[in-house]
């Protein structure tokens, strides 16, 4: 019998296909955050990619959380931290080497008509890569969630060695929906350039993930509630969008993490041909994409001005590009220990 939680590889591989859009239309934001390229402003970009904001991050975050809860009863804590390596660190240091430094070199050109490759590794300033020096880019969830993972395993092997089981089997439901405030309270710390992120907001909710978010009685009742946490969330995310700018912003994206387990758990918990493909070929596109991304964006630009044409090729380029790259790299044993990338049968 199958006992995977396939919706859970499902939430992750469709969010990370949402990256498409998402940092395509990065580039023509509107609240006044550079990018690598930059276009005209449009609105319905901008509000596309502030409500998948919302969430986007932050669960693949409380997914990983789980995953790890899972990971911890088949391995040791050896074990965990050798994959941890092999699958984050390792893909990390080769990414920022091979994928990521045309980023900030392509910004170098777009914005100053020139650029030094060479800065992407010896200038530092905020680490975006927006003004041509070293880039964390897209990578920098992969930093975080490799961080995060080491700093927590000796807490997560402790608690699992008491004998203790996940939390949340007779949590009320108001007191689940309350656990929001922990990221709320860990968003208080901040670092980074114009895009600022918080290590210790993502460290809640991953946490969260682990002891709560990985309980079968809890995920059945985010399940059985799925659109009364629908409501509260279209609600909630109205009212700290536009009502209170900004405030308590972390619980809004803590009742889309809610709500979005208990819909995926409900519909999206199957496996087929095309989702076991995408499950397994996510990471190496999240690796890949937002590179093909700028390329793409840099020379469209080039050819026209018009974001109706923009924006559709280089969605249809970049993600052509981004597959056949997976593809190739999966095929070859160096670049698929380099990405962490499973290999092909």
């Amino acid at each position: 019998m199958d006992n995977r939680k396939h919706y859970l590889d499902n939430l992750r591989a469709f969010t990370i296909l949402l990256l498409f859009p998402f940092h395509i239309f990065m580039i023509y934001n509107n609240w006044g955050e550079e990018f690598y390229v930059r276009g005209e402003a449009l609105l319905i970009t901008s509000e596309f990619n502030s409500i998948v904001s919302f969430w986007m991050m932050p669960l693949l975050f409380a997914v990983a959380g789980i995953s790890s809860r899972y990971a911890l009863k088949k391995r040791s804590a050896g074990e965990y931290a050798k994959e941890r390596v092999s699958k984050l660190l390792l893909p990390l240091i080769f990414g920022l080497l091979l994928v990521v430094p045309i980023q900030p070199y392509l910004a170098g050109l777009f914005y100053n008509g020139q650029a030094n490759y060479f800065d992407s590794f010896t200038k530092v300033t905020d680490f975006s890569g927006y003004d041509g020096a070293f880039a964390l880019a897209h990578l920098w969830f992969i930093l975080f969630l490799f961080v995060i993972s080491m700093v927590c395993l000796p807490f997560m092997i402790w608690y699992n060695n008491k004998g203790k089981g996940t939390l949340g089997d007779k949590v009320p439901l108001i007191f689940v929906i309350l656990m929001g405030l922990l990221p709320c309270i860990g968003s208080l710390v901040k670092i980074g350039g114009q895009s600022l992120k918080s290590p210790t907001e993502y460290l809640a909710y991953f946490l969260l993930g682990y002891f709560f978010l990985s309980n079968d009685k809890l995920l059945e009742k985010l399940d059985r509630y799925r659109f009364l946490l629908l409501g509260l969330t279209v609600l909630y995310s109205g009212f700290t969008r536009f009502i209170i700018d900004g405030e308590f912003y972390e619980m809004a994206s803590w009742l889309w993490i809610l709500m979005i387990l208990g819909m995926g758990r409900h519909y999206l918990n199957f496996k087929g041909n095309i989702t076991a493909y995408l499950s397994k070929s996510s990471f190496g596109i999240y690796i890949f994409h937002q590179s093909w991304i700028v390329i793409a964006a840099f020379f469209i630009f080039k050819v026209t001005d018009s974001p109706v044409l923009q924006i559709p090729i280089i969605f249809l380029s970049s993600v052509v590009l981004t597959y056949l790259t997976y593809e190739v790299c999966k095929r070859v044993s160096v670049f698929s220990r380099m990405f962490g990338l499973k290999k092909s049968p």
